[in-house]
């Protein structure tokens, strides 16, 4: 008995005790559509389905998924180019009552870019055909001191604003800019706010409720409880928790379920897995 306990207090205050703690597999990708699956969003409208996308250089689409990790929908963006797109979002927007999808054009391996896109589309609200087009609004956003490569792209609920946090410094930066609300051809300068002392982000997720908040690295995943008064920036400028993970090769998007019982990850590659961790948050 004495060993069971300890056990049990291992599990709940190590994080590599933690870490062992397997997924349940939702479901296996098997399009040849979604080759390098970079980001991933759930949706609200759409109960049990994840929004994805390739990385890039890939077509301007982005995929619905179901519950079981098939593919129910492409959806092609007009005139819009993924030059590196790395992370996606659903959340509110201009619309009230309405959700929308955002895509992070946010990637910069050189950090040469001038400026990032944001795409945003306005979600269906029941499960659109097999392949249909639609015509985003696109937000352009240029950093305060010099080009970043980055690969997480969170929407605040609460404050009403857009997180980019950058991705390959010892200690990363959080951005903002409360432009969430944008009209199509904005371009908008990004506040630089905190640092962190995370590096290699490849992906990051708001809750619905703006309560929670996750950001993932090729290892590891942290989490921090935010309160209803709390900006993003101050709920993160305190110590996270690490959430339970185990590594995927090329392990890349992670989103929060939209009822909150959990967290999903995808990883890059062919046929990746669509994993789900239950979560209890306190």
């Amino acid at each position: 008995m004495r060993l069971i306990i300890l056990y049990i207090i291992l599990l709940l205050t190590n994080p590599v005790w933690a870490q062992s703690i397997p997924p349940q597999v939702l479901g296996t990708v098997v399009t040849d559509k979604i080759t390098e699956a970079s980001g991933i969003a759930s949706s609200v409208r759409l109960k049990g389905c994840y929004w994805t996308h390739n990385d890039s250089g890939g077509k301007p689409e982005v995929y619905l998924l179901n519950g079981k990790a098939a593919l129910i929908s492409t959806v092609k963006l007009n005139d819009a180019n993924n030059y590196d797109w790395e992370d996606i979002a659903e959340g509110i927007g201009p619309e009230k009552s309405k959700y929308y999808v955002y895509v992070g054009d946010i990637g910069d391996n050189l950090g040469i870019r001038n400026h990032i896109r944001i795409y945003r589309f306005l979600e269906p609200e029941k499960i659109p055909g097999e392949h249909i087009n639609i015509t985003p609004d696109v937000l352009t956003l240029k950093y305060p001191n010099g080009a970043r490569d980055a690969e997480s792209l969170l929407i605040d609920p609460i404050g009403k604003k857009i997180y980019i946090l950058s991705k390959r410094e010892k200690e990363v930066s959080l951005y903002k800019t409360d432009q969430l609300f944008f009209k199509n051809g904005d371009k908008v300068k990004l506040q630089k706010l905190i640092k962190l002392p995370y590096t290699w982000i490849t992906s990051g997720d708001i809750s619905k409720d703006g309560h929670h908040i996750v950001i993932k690295t090729l290892t590891k995943i942290y989490y921090w409880h935010r309160n209803s008064n709390e900006s993003v920036e101050e709920a993160m400028s305190k110590p996270a928790r690490e959430l339970p993970y185990t590594p995927e090769k090329q392990g890349e998007g992670i989103t929060i379920t939209s009822n909150n019982d959990g967290y999903v990850t995808i990883s890059e590659g062919k046929y990746p897995l669509l994993n789900f961790y239950k979560w209890k948050f306190e």
